[in-house]
């Protein structure tokens, strides 16, 4: 096989597992649509609840939500845990697909040209890697949740061995995600590298595009964070002046009243 060659399979194998990545996003999206249009009725249940006990998007306390969990059937709540580890079932099959097609485009590509593309294929394969250790992890807590739930409902305390579990899993699951993002962040170059050689504006696109979702992303987690720091902020401040105008309202007591 030429040179070219090389690249022309290495890059075709990269373009199946985006293809498998697209497809499998719109299988996922499917599949979510299917199972909360078969529990519309339960998930009015769960409008109901939330309207009674004040739980709403905006503003998520432990209470409120407390309260939510508290009054959800059992059973409904066993049909989500069951339908989201099949979801998760699912991406690891599509995942496991997607990033071996693409260690091996990433292979191709070295063999081609080691010294643009050799990173990128070792960030594929600590991607791998990576995800191996997350997926079963991430489904082993959750197969335990499941299987245990009834107990863990009934006395709103974690039994001991599913503490235990979701301990030992943590680890691999941490360490799985630092590699995956070291990993990821390797093939996003490798990416910006294959658009650079061939002079392909739409894989530089692509990148910038994703990058700044990213950024996106991120920045709006940190809104978020802050948000409900000032939040909470704000709470305790009107807290302390309520208390305070409770106390001056006192002493003024006799005194002529003043408008603001």
């Amino acid at each position: 096989m030429s040179d070219y060659e090389k690249a022309s399979s290495g890059s075709f194998y990269l373009f199946l597992s985006q293809v498998i990545a697209l497809i499998g996003d719109i299988a996922a999206l499917i599949i979510f649509s299917a199972y909360i249009e078969a529990n519309l009725t339960h998930l009015g249940n769960i409008s109901n609840i939330t309207s009674i006990y004040g739980f709403n998007t905006t503003s998520v306390t432990a209470y409120n939500a407390s309260n939510v969990v508290a009054h959800m059937p059992i059973a409904l709540i066993k049909e989500m845990l069951g339908a989201f580890i099949v979801i998760v079932v699912f991406a690891t099959a599509v995942g496991f697909t997607v990033i071996l097609l693409m260690v091996y485009g990433w292979k191709k590509l070295s063999s081609f040209n080691s010294s643009d593309y050799h990173m990128p294929y070792i960030g594929s394969i600590l991607s791998f890697i990576g995800f191996i250790l997350i997926m079963p992890a991430t489904l082993f807590v959750l197969i335990s949740v499941e299987t245990s739930f009834e107990s863990l409902y009934a006395f709103h305390t974690l039994p001991p061995q599913l503490l235990a579990m979701t301990l030992t899993a943590a680890i691999p699951i941490f360490l799985g995600i630092l590699m995956l993002l070291a990993g990821y962040i390797m093939v996003l170059i490798g990416y910006w590298r294959l658009g650079s050689q061939f002079r392909s504006s739409l894989i530089k696109a692509a990148i910038i595009l994703l990058i700044i979702s990213i950024v996106i992303s991120f920045f709006s987690a940190l809104l978020l964070l802050l948000s409900q720091v000032l939040e909470l902020i704000s709470v305790l401040l009107l807290t302390v002046g309520l208390y305070s105008v409770s106390k001056k309202a006192k002493l003024m007591e006799g005194q002529p009243v003043q408008s603001s």
